[in-house]
């Protein structure tokens, strides 16, 4: 019951933080790239309790991630023109282990699709997990100083 709690709390949170235009550039921060996507975390989703870092990540997909997409969705929605998706990553960081609670897509500004997943995966170096913890770790000891 507290899980639920606390995930509709961030939930609420992060939908009220992306409501300003005016700071929402300084709240997302680029933590990974590649030919198919760009991804950002929203540093004010940014929580960190008992040795769980979570916070919410988007990524805007380029036409070659979404021509992948469309490969890991359901059918009757391979010709959604996909705008961006907003994941919801936790690490575990005294198991060394991460995992991706929430995977949602946006399309015309509205959510159509979105799945969970409650399995743990290890975290290892030079995987995208690790990169995006990386410059989480970095955003949060520049914020210390």
């Amino acid at each position: 019951m507290k899980k639920i709690i606390l995930i509709a709390f961030v939930l609420m949170l992060f939908f009220l933080a992306s409501n300003s235009q005016a700071d929402a550039a300084s709240k997302f921060i680029q933590v990974y790239r590649d030919g198919s996507q760009d991804m950002y975390v929203n540093t004010a989703s940014i929580i960190q309790i008992k040795g769980i870092t979570s916070f919410w990540v988007k990524s805007v997909y380029s036409a070659q991630g979404k021509a992948a997409l469309k490969s890991e969705v359901p059918q009757k929605l391979h010709k959604t023109a996909f705008e961006y998706g907003l994941d919801y990553f936790q690490y575990d960081l005294k198991k060394n282990k991460y995992n991706i609670k929430i995977c949602s897509l946006y399309a015309d500004s509205k959510e159509v699709y979105r799945e969970g997943n409650k399995k743990w995966l290890p975290l290892r170096n030079g995987t995208i997990a690790a990169d995006v913890l990386a410059k989480v770790n970095e955003h949060l000891e520049s914020k210390k100083d």
